[in-house]
């Protein structure tokens, strides 16, 4: 009992093996049904090999008479080709003239011809005029009043700090022709100052003379015994010249010249303290030059430093931008190819049309980019209004262009045909297919495929079935290596 199990595990096992039983029950009727309806086809198809053998043994002459009929029969034919050729260059002759032909034959394969190229000028022509269409939408579409308003705005900007600048250049004109001012007035000053000074020192010498003679006299006065008349001050005798003569008084009063002297000292005193100039001006403009040049090395040395960030911010963006345009330059010529290789048939051998454009070619980090796709013979729509398939299409031809910029080591993609008819399976396979036995690292690649459609995973190389056991629940695998099987 306990190598048997439990009850519900054999109900399950039982249960496993009655649809086991079923399943191959229904098998074995679709089978005999078909062999019966096999057999019936085989009988037919005996029967009517039988009467063709019949037909063909009562009509058939002998290998030289039949050869000898078929010589006659082209010979024949080819009198009455030329016969109709000649007839007919007969009939155009004039025709073949005016146009420069030999005959009327030649004329109709160069229009033939013609009519080829024109064909495929006017598809060229098609896919230009679709192209600029959308180019010509999208700059209706384009919004060109933002940046007008973004430079009116910087250029205002600038204009205030220009005028700023301008404000700040005049007020210090103006400080600097008050510091001349003031630099003229303090030189008069200082050279009247230094007339002053040199005639005090004269005055002063002048005045020391006399003391000494006056000495003298007091000396020359004592020795003789002479006594002089003084005014009576013990601490500082004066002499007392009242009783001179007016004769001797009129030679010791002030001259005409010592009154002006006097007089023109006394304007000098009364202008210089009426101008009460600012002997400290030198001081202080020299203090305001020194801030100035501090202020100045500080400002130069923000500029600097400015241009400095700037220049590098500029590097890095430009870079940025080249990179970013190599890119989409070898993308955006590599996307129509892959998808002409991916809707390409027998029916439409040029296949679909894909592109990419640029909302904004001078800031393209601003905007985005505008991919496009028109699949064979249909016309110019959005992305949004393509069918599930086409979409497929399309995203994977981006996908391949982007991969043929930078390749990748390899690829998963999982059910990306769940959307595609059995033509586009096809054509996605064997694309995939072509470009595995390319060299990887150059334009081939590997992948994993995930799918569920035999006319899918047909075409690689090896396979990986994942199935459910159900006697472990659990998922288990099953590989096959189908490059022994690959068509030569």
């Amino acid at each position: 009992m306990s190598e048997l199990g439990s009850p519900r595990e054999l109900q399950r096992k039982e249960l496993a093996i009655s649809e086991k039983i079923t399943g191959l029950e229904k098998k074995l009727h679709y089978s005999n049904v078909e062999q019966n309806n096999l057999r019936g086809k085989l009988a037919k198809l005996a029967s009517e090999r039988s009467n063709i053998e019949t037909e063909i043994n009562r009509l058939k002459p002998g290998e030289e008479e039949l050869e000898t009929r078929i010589g006659k029969r082209e010979a024949e034919a080819r009198k009455l080709e030329k016969k109709i050729n000649d007839i007919v260059d007969k009939v155009y002759r004039d025709f073949s003239i005016s146009v420069g032909v030999k005959n009327i034959r030649e004329y109709e394969e160069k229009q033939l011809k013609d009519a080829q190229a024109l064909q495929e000028r006017k598809l060229s022509l098609s896919n230009q005029m679709s192209k600029l269409k959308y180019q010509l939408e999208y700059e209706q579409k384009r919004d060109m009043h933002a940046p007008i308003v973004k430079l009116t705005e910087t250029h205002e900007s600038l204009e205030k700090e220009l005028k700023g600048l301008q404000d700040w250049k005049s007020k210090s004109d103006e400080c600097e022709k008050v510091i001349d001012e003031l630099k003229e007035q303090n030189g008069n000053v200082a050279s009247t100052l230094a007339k002053m000074d040199r005639q005090v020192k004269s005055k002063e010498g002048q005045l020391a003379q006399l003391i000494s003679r006056q000495r003298e006299v007091h000396e020359k006065c004592e020795l003789e015994q002479l006594k002089l008349p003084t005014v009576n001050d013990p601490m500082d005798p004066i002499l007392d010249y009242s009783q001179l003569s007016k004769s001797h008084l009129q030679d010791i009063r002030p001259s005409e010249r010592d009154k002006h002297e006097a007089e023109f000292k006394k304007r000098l005193l009364a202008d210089i303290e009426r101008t009460a100039p600012n002997l400290k001006a030198l001081d202080q403009y020299d203090a305001l030059q020194q801030k100035e040049k501090e202020v100045t090395e500080r400002f130069e040395a923000a500029r600097k430093e400015e241009r400095e960030i700037s220049d590098k911010y500029n590097s890095v963006k430009q870079r940025r931008y080249e990179l970013f345009m190599e890119a989409f330059d070898h993308i955006s010529k590599g996307i129509d190819k892959i998808y002409k290789q991916l809707t390409k048939s027998h029916t439409h051998p040029l296949g679909g049309t894909a592109y990419l454009n640029l909302e904004n070619e001078d800031e393209p980090f601003l905007n985005g980019i505008k991919y496009t796709a028109m699949p064979p013979t249909k016309r110019f729509r959005d992305m949004e209004q393509l069918s599930g398939g086409e979409k497929t299409v399309a995203a994977l031809a981006l996908l391949f262009a982007i991969h043929s910029f930078r390749p990748s080591p390899f690829f998963i993609l999982d059910e990306v045909d769940a959307a595609l008819d059995n033509l586009n399976v096809a054509k996605v396979a064997g694309f995939i297919r072509s470009k595995s036995c390319e060299r990887v690292g150059e334009s081939g690649f590997q992948s994993i495929v995930i799918s569920l459609k035999d006319s899918f995973y047909d075409k690689a190389e090896a396979l990986v079935g994942v199935y459910r056991d159900s006697e472990r629940s659990c998922s288990r695998t099953l590989t096959f290596d189908l490059r022994k099987y690959r068509e030569s």
